[in-house]
């Protein structure tokens, strides 16, 4: 059951209409494979803020890339919704 659910999200997001969001970020991991980089800390809050399909693709290429050789992630963790994108900071001081 959870496979058919795991391939059914991997699937839906693959081919032309694969969102922008996963593709500039599997692009920036490339360049950071290319110039022998680590990933950056933030990494797993960046995957968390998309969606469960284009999580899952990033992390099949960081997976197999060889780049994200970290634990595995929980289930709940890998379908859970998208988190929000943080607020900008409000502006103190004088706009003049």
């Amino acid at each position: 059951m959870i496979r058919a659910l795991l391939m059914s999200a991997a699937l839906s997001g693959a081919g032309a209409n694969a969102p922008a969001e996963a593709d500039a970020l599997i692009a920036q991991a490339t360049e950071w494979l290319l110039a022998g980089e680590d990933l950056p800390v933030d990494m797993d809050l960046r995957l968390r803020r998309l969606p469960p399909e284009e999580r899952i693709r990033v992390l099949v290429f960081l997976r197999r890339s060889g780049m994200f050789t970290g634990p595995d992630w929980p289930i709940d963790k890998l379908l859970a919704p998208a988190l929000a994108e943080p607020a900008p900071p409000p502006q103190t001081g004088d706009a003049r």
